[in-house]
């Protein structure tokens, strides 16, 4: 039988070890927010993370609750809240392992990268809400003019157009 205090030792060594590589929040993305690490469900063993988010920006809610590891994706501005086309629905399980279970890409897939990393991947005619793959695949979102606060504006007008006019039909 394997002594208490050797066991205790031992368990402090990996916790040591794992305290001294990559954390949790090195892939963790939090959108337009902050990752703050936090104890996982077995504390010592696992670690966790919620995201802070950026003044302006919020996360996406589930049945009227925040998720904290959500990343901070929706903005504090008028926006055409039917390009972002996501369920709501719960997750697939708890993101012990794989993050992909715990993220909602709308109409794409996630695909798990190293460690808590991940990437939306989206279907023809979505692209990635902000061009930034951890977040969820949306339409053509039209955004308001308040939302250049936030380093998001309305798309650009089309510039005039410089052909010459068309020539005259003469007159038959």
């Amino acid at each position: 039988m394997v002594p208490v205090a050797t066991l205790i030792l031992a368990l402090l060594a990996c916790t040591k070890v794992a305290a001294e590589g990559p954390t949790i929040c090195d892939t963790a993305k939090c959108g337009k927010g902050t990752c703050r690490e936090m104890p996982g469900p077995i504390p010592l063993l696992t670690t966790s993370y919620n995201c802070t988010c950026d003044p302006g920006w919020t996360q996406p809610k589930l049945i009227g609750l925040i998720i904290p590891s959500a990343p901070c994706i929706i903005p504090d501005c008028p926006f055409d809240p039917s390009c972002f086309n996501l369920s709501l629905a719960p997750p697939k399980g708890i993101p012990i392992t794989d993050p992909c279970v715990a993220i909602n890409c709308g109409p794409g897939e996630c695909k798990k990268g190293d460690g808590f990393s991940y990437s939306c991947e989206c279907q023809p005619g979505y692209v990635n809400f902000l061009n930034l793959t951890a977040f969820p695949c949306v339409k053509n979102c039209v955004f308001g003019t308040d939302c250049s606060r936030l380093g998001i504006a309305p798309p650009p007008a089309p510039p005039p157009s410089t052909a010459p006019p068309p020539p005259a039909s003469p007159p038959p």
